[in-house]
């Protein structure tokens, strides 16, 4: 190849790059104004949809895929979540390219007659979430942050939050019941509240999937799902509590946490 074409080819390659910048830009351009048009339009939906007795048990309770993210006893009060809000924000990168598309996930728990044996505290809990770039790979990986939750009144004693705080409280080991508790716990759908991306293998292990799902398909397809399911005549929905096995304890300090994740390409 003569120098001439290198040149060519080396000019060709810079622009190109230039090109891909723009089109990264118009993506984020069209994402915050996707962002900004739905967002009203969610907030209409959201009057209407907590109108509807059970509506996001019935979508839930019906989506298969959701059912992979809980465990038997997590079926019990799915039933108590009343509202399910997913609020997008337009979020750059420090380089101003890259959109991290943070959003946050908001759900609201209330206590109803037909289930009163099974309670939990009336409350709304928000949990946000954030691309992040790993510079060293080049790969995204979403975060977040523990967030407060009080778990049901009779899966207390399994929330790993309070095994590992009576365990340190006292200054001793975890007992073997303590260690069955943990890993019950840790395979429960409240334990997604703590998770934070930050703690392969000693954290809520689907805590990405599951808030990807959330707002990418259950929360924006959620009247799609929940129509399905009335045509299917029914509420219930199964639950396979599938042996989890390694979970690993962790008692260790937040600051002592190694950053670790499943990542994905961006």
């Amino acid at each position: 190849m003569s120098s001439e074409t290198d040149n060519s080819v080396e000019t060709s390659f810079l622009k190109l790059q230039e090109i891909e910048s723009d089109i990264k830009k118009a993506e984020e351009k069209v994402e915050q104004f996707k962002n900004e048009l739905f967002k009203p339009i969610y907030e209409n939906r959201r009057i209407y949809l907590n109108q509807i007795p059970k509506f996001w048990y019935i979508v839930l309770a019906q989506h298969e895929e959701f059912q992979e993210y809980i465990s038997v006893e997590d079926m019990k009060y799915i039933e108590l979540i009343s509202d399910i809000y997913v609020e997008f924000k337009n979020s750059i990168d420090d380089d101003g390219l890259i959109p991290k598309k943070a959003f946050s996930i908001t759900m609201s728990f209330k206590n109803t007659e037909e289930n009163k044996d099974n309670k939990i505290k009336e409350q709304k809990v928000t949990k946000e979430f954030e691309w992040e770039l790993d510079p060293s790979t080049g790969m995204r990986k979403l975060v977040s942050e523990k967030v407060a939750f009080e778990w049901p009144i009779n899966l207390q004693k399994i929330d790993p939050e309070t095994v590992k705080s009576n365990v340190k409280k006292e200054n001793r080991k975890l007992t073997s019941e303590e260690k069955k508790f943990y890993r019950q716990g840790m395979r429960s759908f409240f334990s997604f509240w703590s998770w934070t991306g930050r703690k392969e293998g000693k954290e809520y292990r689907n805590g990405e999937e599951l808030a990807s799902l959330i707002s990418e398909d259950i929360f924006p397809g959620a009247l799609d799902y929940y129509v399905i399911a009335q045509n299917n005549g029914g509420e219930d929905g199964d639950s396979d509590d599938d042996a989890i096995s390694g979970e690993e304890l962790d008692l260790s300090d937040p600051e002592e946490e190694v950053s670790s994740s499943k990542r994905q390409k961006i």
